[in-house]
């Protein structure tokens, strides 16, 4: 071959691989843009483009993440035999108020709280709160109605009510063993309509 038909077949392979280069290689890269883009957004979101299986882990599992023991978590727990009809009553040997946004005002409180279990589930016991008193700064709050949950346990509970003096409450409740027969404390949320207790009690159950 003479160096000008080798020069030429030279000429020729550059010209398709610079057409070729022009051609694929754009697309080629625009294709790893667009990946990295994706990439980036399901990074940025957490959950964008993330499969099924997977959604859980930053969402619904998130919000779900910790439910009350005696919840969907608290099937591996022991179940403690209590009974429909059973009664659970948590009564104060001592207990403290603060006034909620005030704490400077404080003082002493009692309470007794009656609860009744009403059911009997895989996950916990549910429970009415039949009667009971709550006595803070002086007032006595009486109990006109209210409900709460138990875990299978029947070490902790959480419910909610009425009292007298158009008042409400939350409270939650933990025994050092069971709430059957223990000793136990007692937390309450307790808002006359005017002023907003914080009262933590001590006792037995």
């Amino acid at each position: 071959m003479t160096k000008a038909a080798t020069i030429g077949v030279l000429a020729v392979a550059l010209a398709v691989t610079l057409a070729y280069s022009a051609l694929v290689l754009p697309a080629s890269a625009q294709a790893q843009t667009s990946n990295s883009t994706t990439s980036n957004s399901s990074t940025s979101t957490g959950i964008t483009n993330l499969p099924p299986g997977q959604a859980g882990n930053h969402g619904w599992g998130q919000l779900g993440g910790a439910p009350m023991r005696g919840g969907p978590r608290g099937f591996g727990q022991q179940q403690v035999n209590v009974n429909i009809g059973q009664t659970i009553t948590i009564t104060s040997t001592s207990g403290r108020y603060v006034v909620v946004g005030n704490h400077d005002q404080n003082g002493t409180a009692s309470g007794t709280l009656t609860f009744t279990v009403t059911g009997k589930l895989a996950g916990g016991y549910t429970l009415s709160i039949s009667s009971g008193s709550i006595v803070v700064n002086g007032t006595t709050y009486t109990v006109s109605s209210g409900s709460a949950q138990m875990g299978r346990d029947a070490a902790r509970l959480v419910g909610q009510g009425a009292t007298s003096s158009s008042g409400e409450f939350l409270v939650s409740a933990t025994a050092h063993g069971s709430l059957v027969g223990s000793t136990a404390t007692m937390s309450l949320d307790l808002s006359n309509g005017s002023t907003e207790y914080l009262v933590f009690l001590s006792g037995t159950a």
